[in-house]
């Protein structure tokens, strides 16, 4: 544990300060950067079909003038649509602070010259906006006004209590009257202090608030970074805490009043449903912050740019004005039916009703143009009745003109209308895709190039076609063909309103007015600005957001899909957030800080017990995962994981650790270099380390290999030399030896004058240690015979006792002691013990067999596969009574000299004579195998010949049967 506590004080202190930057802005910024990230890779989702947006757009400012804002009576077509199909709510996204201007037309004065008027007669002569948008909004009785708050410092509301007006008083008092916001008491004033807090209220004018179905604001309250990401509920203004229009809207459509609401501030809003909603939820639970915002749940930009779709269904105003006016034409047109209808003498001649059906329009005020198509379609029907096999072409060629494509649409128009009724006679009630399904009709689309999964989803599935299609012409094609289907779609439902009440065969022929731009559509052309036939009953039921759109106007602003996206969709969203259960849980700070806590105990735990590349592939993998699952929380639960928190945590713990880990590396390695950097290689040091083995400095027995070498008969040296040139001399062959011996994993141990000191497997264990020492004794050899060479050429710099300088080397493995021994002013890390004894012993005896590396049995063994030996005695050295078999070394296998291999056979040939005691033979053999040695200069003897003597001495001196093979050394 003690080992951990670094890395465990790099883990929190990381930990701490990313949840101390977790309460600043910049911190906020990159977070919300990464939930903008989440959203886009969710991508888009639909919005529900009860909630659209009016537009007040590029096309409307266009067509009815820049915004000033316009003048309050060019909103009333969209009052009169909310009125007249069924909507749930029609809410305004922007303000009616201020009374209207009335201004007068001088040809609305219409009094005689000698009249004497009032000023209240002149005053009614003015017309009133102000008061025909209220009568509006009083009969549709579901249009919502917006109020907008002001946030102001403590002395500026001060400052507005004593500036206060008898209108703002007013106001205040009819939306008190309305019930519109509920009274903080006392006791919740100070839980409360933390909402949004205004010091100033701009309401609509009185008469509107008197006459709509509530007022609620919709202000926005972007992130520090200017981006709409949370939406705020609530409003405290005083005492008085107001809910914005959505939260209003979601407690009318669950049929909860606002006074029942659980408001807890940073923790959640909260209301109990009468009755379980559609996703089974009995009670909805929000969560908020301290400010009383909640998390948006965008469904996706205004209108994708790579699909074309949009985030939800988005009515232009100019579509629901020319809406508007089509339905009054179809009012005035149904009428006009009616009228010829109660004509009986034209009852069975539909031609003939037709013409006066026409004139009936042209009376009631019906455009003399668009009433004209109701003189072919009484032609069209008769033709359609007696002849219902027969094609518009056919009709056609029955009147002797040529087609036209508009006419042409009108007859399968016509004869689809009667289909459907004659469906209605003969089945009673019936679905349209059940009569598209097992009917005769057929829609003129022209888009037989398109296969679409059901008739229902007929316009998402074109939809998705046009936005893959390349082809110009089947793009205006397929928008013909969403034209056509939303047509018989809205005849279909009127058709199916006429039956209900008995009018089918009123209003033959059966055929409705569409405004000008959808019959461009339905005849296959391009149209300018906005273009959409509607379907009269797809408004019942639907919350519709009226506000601006327009490019240029000051109501757009970033959001995670869109950098300028309209506010009147944040209001849209936000509702769409509540009803469709898509509320999003953003995990609390107090829980991302366990989270970050515990990414730093596991970075802590795992990452130091792992490699460099280990630990960063474990780091790697585990912010990968976390990402993952902060993506898929976020888009299949709606769970808002922090990503910046826990990802810098690991990040920065991963980096902190790892310079860490570089640090005391950096550090253990200056100690090993310092304390073994003169006893072993560098590379041995490098190898230490990344062993993780810490060597014992204090003494430590092991099993290891000792190793000792020294320079033949180097006093003659010291008398034949300068002291100058034996240093020099020293210095190059210890310099040489000193690289082999370190090259090759050993441990210097120290210098004593020419000889040098080492050992194998300590300070860290080594595999084969005897077979490292053997080659280094082997490579001493080699590079030794090439320093001779090397002196030889410089002549007479060096005297004849160098050109044949020679080593001896002792080799021994076994159990010995390694560490740090000496006095506490100076220490040398070294080794003691029999094995080491042994292997100076052996360097020493190896002058009396004229050889020049001897190694034991223990060290031979291991090896024995794998060099060349020459099987050369059992010894008992001075001090020891037990018995030690030794060997010279001659190479590694298959490398030995070709003397050799005629060499080893003779000599152990005569060595077994030997052990066997056969001493005449033996001598015999070993004079054989002296003529076999090789007496280069320098060498005094060699094994065959010290054993001639010996057999000698055992002829005159028989051991008995009860010898041991072994010879006493008598000196060391």
């Amino acid at each position: 544990m003690q080992k951990k506590f670094p890395y465990l004080l790099i883990a929190f202190g990381v930990a701490f300060l990313i949840c101390l930057l977790s309460f600043f802005d910049l911190y906020d910024n990159f977070e919300n950067s990464l939930l903008d990230m989440r959203f886009k890779n969710r991508g888009l989702v639909e919005v529900r079909n009860d909630i659209a947006t009016v537009d007040i757009d590029t096309d409307a400012l266009a067509t009815i003038g820049k915004w000033s804002p316009w003048s309050r009576d060019k909103h009333l077509p969209v009052i009169n649509v909310a009125d007249e199909h069924g909507m749930d709510a029609f809410l305004f996204d922007f303000y009616f602070i201020e009374d209207s201007e009335r201004e007068l037309n001088i040809k609305d004065i219409d009094f005689h010259e000698d009249s004497i008027v009032t000023v209240e007669q002149i005053k009614d002569k003015f017309p009133d906006p102000d008061n025909d948008l209220a009568a509006a909004a009083e009969k549709a009785g579901n249009i919502i006004f917006a109020q907008s708050f002001k946030p102001k410092t403590r002395a500026q509301a001060a400052d507005s209590v004593k500036k206060r007006t008898a209108v703002m008083d007013r106001r205040l008092s009819l939306l008190k009257e309305k019930n519109y916001f509920r009274k903080v008491s006392k006791k919740d004033s100070v839980k409360y202090a933390t909402i949004f807090s205004a010091y100033d209220i701009e309401a609509p004018i009185d008469v509107l608030i008197e006459k709509s179905d509530g007022i609620y604001f919709f202000q926005s309250d972007p992130d520090p970074d200017g981006v709409q990401r949370r939406f705020p509920l609530l409003i405290l203004y005083g005492n008085r805490l107001f809910p914005a229009a959505s939260l209003a809207m979601a407690l009318k459509h669950y049929k909860v009043s606002f006074d029942s609401v659980v408001i807890e501030p940073g923790k959640y809003l909260r209301f109990d449903l009468p009755e379980p909603d559609e996703h089974g939820r009995t009670e909805i639970h929000i969560p908020i912050n301290k400010k009383g915002q909640m998390v948006v749940n965008w469904a996706g930009p205004w209108k994708d740019k790579e699909t074309g779709k949009f985030d939800m269904m988005h009515y232009p105003y100019t579509v629901i004005k020319d809406f508007q006016e089509n339905e009054r034409l179809n009012s005035l047109l149904a009428k006009s039916k009616k009228e010829a209808f109660s004509d009986t003498s034209l009852l069975s001649d539909i031609q003939k009703r037709s013409v006066k059906i026409f004139k009936n329009s042209v009376r009631n005020g019906i455009p003399k143009g668009q009433a004209q198509l109701l003189y072919f379609a009484g032609i069209m029907e008769k033709y359609i009745n007696n002849n219902p096999d027969k094609s518009a072409l056919d009709w056609f060629a029955s009147i002797k003109r040529p087609a036209k494509a508009a006419m042409v649409h009108q007859f399968n128009e016509i004869k689809n209308n009667n289909l459907i009724a004659d469906q209605f006679i003969k089945n009673g009630s019936i679905k349209l895709d059940q009569l598209l399904n097992n009917s005769t009709i057929s829609l003129d689309v022209g888009i037989n190039d398109y296969k679409f999964s059901s008739y229902m989803k007929l316009e998402s599935d074109i939809n998705k076609a046009i936005s893959i299609t390349k082809d110009p012409n089947k793009k205006t094609a397929l928008k013909k063909a969403i034209t056509d289907y939303t047509l018989l779609e809205r005849n279909f439902q009127i058709i199916s309103n006429l039956y209900q009440n008995g009018l089918i065969n009123e209003q033959r022929p059966l055929i409705f007015y569409v405004d000008p731009k959808a019959e461009r559509l339905l005849a296959g052309k391009e149209v300018k600005g906005n273009a959409r036939l509607i379907v009269p009953f797809e408004f019942v039921g639907k919350k519709l957001y009226y506000g601006l759109t327009a490019a240029g106007t000051s109501d757009l602003n970033p959001m995670p899909f869109d950098s300028r996206y309209p506010m009147v969709g944040l209001h849209a969203n936000a509702l769409n957030t509540i009803l469709d259960n898509r509320i999003i849980f953003e995990i609390p700070k107090g829980w991302v800080a366990f989270i970050i806590l515990g990414l730093g105990v596991l970075l802590a735990f795992g990452v130091p017990s792992l490699s460099p590349a280990m630990g960063g592939l474990a780091t790697a993998i585990t912010v990968g995962s976390y990402a993952w699952l902060s993506f898929w929380l976020f888009s299949n639960q709606f769970i808002w994981l922090d990503m910046v928190g826990p990802l810098s945590t690991m990040a920065v713990g991963y980096l902190g650790i790892t310079v860490y880990n570089y640090i005391q590396e950096e550090k253990n390695k200056q100690f090993l270099k310092e304390s073994f950097g003169t006893y072993v290689s560098p590379e041995l040091i490098d190898q230490m380390y990344d062993s993780g083995e810490e060597p014992s400095l204090g003494g430590e027995e092991g099993y290891h290999t000792a190793f000792f070498t020294d320079i033949q008969s180097f006093s003659a040296f010291s008398e034949k030399l300068s002291a100058t040139d034996l240093v020099s001399l020293l210095n190059e062959y210890l310099t040489d030896m000193t690289n082999v011996l370190l090259e090759n994993k050993g441990t210097l141990d120290k210098y004593i004058g020419d000889a040098i000191v080492a050992f194998y497997g300590a300070p860290i264990e080594i595999e084969n240690h005897e077979l490292w020492a053997c080659r280094t004794a082997i490579i001493m050899q080699e590079n030794l015979e090439v320093l001779r060479q090397n002196w030889q050429s410089e002549g007479e710099r060096w005297p004849e006792i160098v050109h044949h300088m020679q080593n001896r080397i002792g080799i021994n493995t076994g159990q010995m002691v390694t560490g740090n021994m000496g006095s506490e002013s100076r220490m040398n890390y070294t080794m003691m013990g029999d094995t080491v004894n042994l292997a100076a012993r052996l360097e020493a005896s190896a002058k009396q067999y004229g050889i020049y590396i001897q190694i034991a049995d223990t060290t031979y063994q291991p090896v024995k596969d794998q060099v060349v030996v020459r099987d050369l005695d059992f010894v008992r050295v001075m001090g020891k009574t037990e018995p030690a078999q030794v060997y010279e070394l001659i190479s590694e296998t298959g490398k030995e000299p070709e003397l050799y291999k005629k060499l080893l056979p003779a000599f152990h040939e005569a060595l077994a004579l030997y052990r066997n005691q056969n001493w005449s033979k033996a001598i015999e053999a070993f004079k054989a195998s002296d003529d076999l040695e090789d007496m280069f200069p320098g060498r005094k003897t060699n094994p065959s010949r010290i054993y001639i003597p010996r057999c000698e001495h055992y002829m005159d001196n028989p051991p008995g049967d009860d010898w041991d093979g072994a010879w006493t050394l008598t000196s060391k």
